[in-house]
């Protein structure tokens, strides 16, 4: 990103407009809309208040015209925009010329995103890609729970009461994930759709009379939110983060050429080598195995996690959650798309397990 700004709270925006500004900034805004009909459209200080009062949904985009970052981007918001255009409305702004709207908005650096709805704000802190930006947007503004009349994207069918109940978990879990509806069936039925292709269905009858159903639930999503192998990404690194787990391990995937691949080439691997990742991940419960879009996040595998050839697996000890606790972390290469076997890998995983924490904190190792 590029040089930081001096920031403030975040707080919603107060408007300063008495009635006369705010019918001055009402002309000016319905000029400029008449002549740009642009998915991305630009804002300053003289239209920002009616806009924020315009739009129910408003994503902004900060820039400055000079950093190379907010160039990189802005491509990529507008092509968010376009794909989001009549339900969310996506504005431009000059954060370089317009300081004080940035730093009632928080802004630290450029460039910065922010979703502005029901009279507050958030910050989109993922990859900034143009599909990532609309799964995000579409997470927080959409309908918690999707009606729907297909069952590869179910989470739960049945019953009238039984969609209530997922509405009001979906509502307040929406960072959780995609709650679906299935429509029209008889069979009340919750199951948790995650990671590669893998369901799990609730260990319980969903009866709708049952006073503890929904507690039930609740307790049941959230336990099984994490797949046995995921993808691991800025969405949802917190539930990582905050999963109670041992350990993480980092399965980095590399191309032929020995560099590292990008999300659609890491994911083909994993469905490669789901059984023997899966078999681990079973084997030691108290393990995270996650695989990465190593390409878009080379940067945080080299400098956070110390790998310096790809693939590589790395094995991430310690208490996630645990601010003051330093994680250690173990690395072990192996050759493009040959994972060690299963019992090397096992034994190398065990090695790891049993180092005492007062240890090196790094154990390289080669295959």
């Amino acid at each position: 990103r590029c040089p930081e700004l001096p920031g403030l709270p975040k707080a919603m925006p107060k408007s300063k407009c008495n009635g006369r500004t705010l019918l001055l900034a009402f002309a000016l805004l319905a000029r400029a809309w008449s002549r740009h009909q642009e998915a991305l459209f630009p804002l300053d200080g003289r239209n920002f208040t009616w806009a924020m009062r315009a739009y129910p949904r408003m994503m902004l985009f900060f820039y400055a015209p000079w950093c190379g970052h907010s160039r990189g981007v802005e491509p990529e918001v507008k092509k968010a925009a376009e794909l989001l255009q009549g339900n969310v409305a996506f504005a431009k702004i000059d954060a370089s010329l317009e300081v004080e709207v940035a730093e009632e908005f928080g802004l630290s650096a450029y460039p910065g995103l922010f979703l502005v709805q029901k009279g507050g704000f958030e910050e989109f802190g993922g990859r900034r890609a143009g599909a990532a930006i609309v799964d995000w947007v579409r997470s927080k503004v959409g309908p918690a729970l999707e009606v729907v009349d297909r069952t590869d994207q179910l989470q739960a069918s049945g019953s009238t009461g039984l969609q209530e109940i997922l509405t009001r978990i979906a509502e307040k879990n929406r960072d959780w994930g995609r709650f679906y509806f299935l429509k029209d069936t008889d069979a009340n039925q919750v199951s948790v759709l995650r990671g590669l292709s893998e369901f799990v269905d609730a260990p319980f009858e969903v009866d709708i009379d049952r006073q503890a159903l929904e507690p039930d639930i609740l307790s049941f999503i959230q336990a099984e939110k994490l797949p046995v192998l995921g993808e691991i990404s800025e969405e949802n690194f917190y539930h990582y983060e905050t999963s109670g787990a041992e350990a993480l391990l980092w399965v980095i995937f590399a191309n032929n050429t020995g560099l590292p691949c990008w999300a659609d080439q890491c994911r083909q691997q994993a469905q490669e080598h789901q059984k023997s990742l899966r078999s681990i991940a079973t084997e030691f419960p108290q393990i995270k195995v996650v695989f990465v879009d190593a390409a878009a996040h080379k940067a945080y595998l080299v400098g956070e996690l110390g790998v310096q050839h790809f693939p590589a697996l790395v094995l991430q000890k310690g208490t996630m959650s645990a601010m003051d606790a330093p994680l250690e972390t173990f690395v072990l290469t192996f050759k493009a798309r040959e994972l060690p076997l299963l019992d090397a890998l096992r034994g190398w995983i065990q090695q790891v397990l049993d180092t005492p924490s007062d240890a090196a904190s790094r154990l390289l190792a080669s295959k």
